[in-house]
């Protein structure tokens, strides 16, 4: 009876302890369980944060491409409209305009052009222009003006510049007589308190007044056109190889242009 009892409590305290090893493992296994659940969870959050980020970077040049392509759209319809610009097509129904370097529109635009300039009497313009507008400079300031640029040729401006600028509106006052250094004295009387002479700019000046105050009527032409030259009626006539046809007057500082040019370009060039 007494071993009996023995071995009943022996067994009691084996089961005991196989109870709290249980316990103590299925706790360990939690906690790992729970340490290993914890660190996925943070490095699926990195993830889910970074690829959150990368949609909204995709959306964005998403946003920027639609505005572009909607840009480029208003842009083709304008295009369009000019008969200049032909489309070509691309992927995603995008266009890029391209010049077309033949317009078939154009030989006529250039005839109907061509027949009416030809209708034109010339004389008949420069006399219109001629009538219609008065000479209003001052024939006198024009021909001082013109005295003074003759005397103030390439080696005469040279030989100024290469003194100081203080004695070089002595020098020239000396070479001017009354009415050019009546200008003269008109130059420096508008210049600066601190301005110094320089016969460079007295030069650009004078050259101003001439061409204010110039009568000739500067007509230019094309090739193989009438010389309407008219040396009573200060008309001087050129020829111009760049106008195809029509004529150009110049005229108070004033262009009157019924021409077609070849190629643009600035007057003077």
């Amino acid at each position: 009876m007494g071993i009996f009892v023995a071995a009943v409590i022996v067994l009691i305290v084996l089961i005991y302890f196989m109870i709290v090893m249980l316990r103590s493992v299925v706790s360990e296994a939690g906690h790992q369980v729970n340490s290993y659940f914890l660190k996925n969870l943070e490095s699926y959050d990195a993830q889910f944060k970074e690829k959150f980020k990368q949609m909204n970077e995709l959306k964005e040049e998403q946003e920027t491409l639609n505005r572009e392509v909607k840009s480029m759209k208003s842009e083709l319809v304008s295009y369009k409209t000019s008969p200049f610009y032909a489309p070509r097509p691309l992927a995603r129904d995008v266009y890029i305009p391209t010049a077309r370097y033949i317009d078939n529109d154009f030989f006529e635009e250039y005839k109907i052009a061509k027949d009416k300039l030809l209708s034109i009497n010339k004389q008949q313009v420069i006399n219109n222009v001629m009538g219609k507008v008065e000479y209003v400079g001052d024939m006198d300031r024009y021909q001082t003006a013109c005295g003074i640029i003759e005397k103030l040729n390439f080696e005469a401006v040279y030989d100024l510049c290469s003194i100081e600028k203080e004695d070089q509106l002595s020098v020239l006052k000396e070479c001017l007589d009354n009415q050019e250094a009546a200008l003269l004295l008109e130059y420096v009387g508008n210049m600066q308190e601190m301005e110094e002479f320089d016969i460079l700019a007295f030069l650009d000046y004078i050259k101003k007044v001439k061409n204010d105050n110039d009568p000739f009527v500067y007509v230019s032409v094309g090739e193989n056109e009438n010389d309407y030259s008219d040396e009573e009626r200060k008309i001087i006539c050129s020829m111009d190889d760049n106008i195809c046809e029509g004529i150009k007057i110049i005229y108070q500082n004033k262009i009157y242009d019924y021409s077609i040019y070849k190629t643009r370009r600035k007057v003077g060039s």
